[in-house]
C-alpha cells in the first residue's frame, strides 16, 4: 500500500506540474500578459516555491484522500474522485479570487474553473490506474 501511494503521489504530482505549464504558460499566457500590468508588480519567478510547495502538498492530499475514499480503485472512481475534487477546488479557487481581486475577468476565472476540472479529473483517472495497477500485480 505505501508503495501504491508513494507512485500514485509522483504520478500526480509530475501530472500536475506539466498540466500546469500547460495551462498557465502555453494556453492562457495571452491573457496573462494582457492583465500583467495589474496582476504582477514583482517578478512571479521569485515566487516559484509557492508553486513547488503547493504542488507537493495538494498532491500528497489529493492521493491520501482518494487512498482512503477509492473503494475498488477503478477508472470510474478516479475520474468522479477527480471530476469531484476539481469541481470543488477550481470553484472555490477560481471565483474567490475572481471576487476578492476584481483584477480578473470572469471569463478567466470561468477557464481556471474548467481546466480545473479536466485536470484534476485526469489526475484521478491516472491515480485510479497507479493504484488499479499496482493491484492487480501484487495479486498475481
Amino acid at each position: 500500500m505505501i508503495k501504491r501511494f508513494l507512485l500514485g503521489w509522483v504520478v500526480v504530482y509530475a501530472f500536475d506540474s506539466f498540466s500546469g505549464y500547460l495551462i498557465h504558460d502555453v494556453l492562457l499566457h495571452k491573457t496573462y500578459m494582457t492583465l500583467m500590468p495589474s496582476l504582477h508588480s514583482e517578478d512571479i519567478k521569485s515566487k516559484i516555491w509557492a508553486f513547488i510547495l503547493t504542488g507537493v502538498t495538494g498532491s500528497f492530499f489529493y492521493t491520501l484522500i482518494y487512498s482512503s475514499w477509492k473503494k475498488y480503485g477503478t477508472i470510474t472512481e478516479g475520474i468522479k474522485y477527480g471530476f469531484f475534487i476539481g469541481t470543488w477546488m477550481g470553484l472555490n479557487m477560481s471565483l474567490n479570487t475572481y471576487a476578492s481581486t476584481g483584477l480578473i475577468p470572469f471569463s478567466l476565472a470561468m477557464k481556471w474553473l474548467i481546466f480545473s476540472i479536466i485536470q484534476y479529473t485526469i489526475a484521478g483517472s491516472l491515480l485510479a490506474f497507479v493504484f488499479n495497477y499496482k493491484a492487480k500485480k501484487v495479486a498475481t
